[in-house]
This record gives structure tokens, sequence and C-alpha cells, in this order.
């Protein structure tokens, strides 16, 4: 049994990487500022044929939270757990479409900071703890959307762009560690936040969140530098 931290794990792709990761009797710690949804979550597996211990609700608002919330974020995990074995680094806002010419600058600075600052903050507070594995990983949830369109993405692209040069540049830093860095670039796939950017689109019609995350899934365990599949996208060892 291994330990992951799953961001953005109350719906969506990290909620189904969080079920396929139970079903393979890891320990999963959902992490989500959704507490409604994460109890929901809790109590469909309590009634489940799986292990309700192997989840663990860790409600926080990366928007919100500060320096000393994730401290103690490393601090809760390490009196848990002592170690972890991955972390996927998948929470994300995906605002409505805007040209950089209107987009509203608040929006700019929460977005920059849910989907890059707090990962920057989550990968050096988790670090101590993955270097106690036998073979850490970290794994961030990247988009092939903003290098085939770029117009209009505005700072989730800028974001999810920033986060992929953090990955590489931790994946420089620690590669005589026993720790692996991931870059999951993926296509399209079905999600909550995509229903609503695009209401006239077939949800049906797309890859679901269950088959992605068997794709990031499979890809990660068996551990090769590339793999890459047209629908799915592609998930690269640094």
């Amino acid at each position: 049994m291994q330990t992951y931290l799953i961001t953005g794990a109350a719906q969506g792709l990290g909620n189904a990487l969080a079920r396929q990761l139970i079903k393979l009797n890891h320990q999963v710690i959902l992490l989500d500022k959704e507490l409604k949804r994460l109890n929901a979550f809790y109590d469909e597996i309590a009634q489940s044929e799986f292990d309700i211990n192997l989840v663990a609700l860790y409600p926080m608002d990366l928007l919100g939270a500060n320096i000393d919330d994730y401290k103690a974020l490393t601090e809760n995990l390490a009196n848990e757990y002592g170690q972890i074995d991955g972390v996927f680094l998948n929470a994300a806002i995906l605002p409505a479409f805007t040209p950089i010419e209107h987009f509203d600058y608040m929006q700019w600075y929460e977005v920059l900071h849910t989907n890059l600052n707090a990962n920057f903050h989550l990968i050096q507070q988790t670090l101590p703890l993955l270097s106690l594995s036998n073979e850490g990983k970290i794994i961030a949830i990247t988009d092939n959307n903003i290098t085939e369109h770029p117009a209009y993405y505005g700072a989730y692209g800028v974001a999810k762009a920033g986060l992929e040069q953090l990955i590489k540049t931790v994946a420089a830093e620690t590669k005589q560690t026993s720790s692996h860095c991931y870059i999951a670039k993926l296509e399209t796939f079905a999600t909550e936040s995509r229903g609503r950017l695009f209401p006239g689109e077939n949800p049906t019609e797309l890859t679901s969140a269950e088959d992605m995350a068997s794709f990031i899934l499979d890809s990660v365990f068996d551990q090769p530098i590339m793999i890459t599949t047209a629908d799915f996208g592609t998930v690269e060892k640094l």
C-alpha cells in the first residue's frame, strides 16, 4: 500500500484518480475546498466494498490558504503517515474564455495563485515526505489545449505553462534522489468546468474522467519515459 495526496479531489479527474487508487488498495488523502462533496464521496466509499480506512479528507481552500496552512499540512501528513509516495497536482480554476485586453485583474491573480502559486507551496512542503519514499512521485496535470489553442485561455494558460516549468525545475533539482516528476499534458476530456464553458458540447462524446485517470495511472505506474495516446495526451517522466 502506498499513500497519495490528490488536490481537487472532490470531483472530476481528481475524484476518478482517488477511486482507482482505492481499488488498487492505496491510501488517498483528498484535498479540496468542497467539503460537502468530499463528505459525499467518503459516505459512498464507506457503503461500498472498499476499505474506508484508505480514505482521508483534507478540506483546504488553495486560494485562501496561507503558509501556515501549508506547513500544517506537512505536519499532519508526517504525523499520520510518516511519508507520502505521490502527489497529484490536479486542482485548478478554469474561468470563462476572455481576451487579455478585458481579463479581470483580480481574477487573474486568483487563477495564478490557485493554479500555480499553490502548487509551489504544495511541492515545497511535500518534498521532504516524498524523499522518504522508495520512489516518490509528483504528477502535474496540465492541458494540451493551451499549446494548441492559446487564445483566450488567459491566466489559466499562463499558470499551466508555469506549472510545467516548475515541475521541470523540480525534476532537475531532484534527479539524484529517489523522487520522480511527471507532466500529464492532457487532451480534452469531460469535466464540469468544461461543460460550463461549452454548454452545447455532448460530454458523452468526450473522453471520460475515469478513462483519463486510467491513462495517467497506467503511464505513471509503468514508468516509461513518455507515453502518448492521441485521445488522451502525453505523460512524460522527467
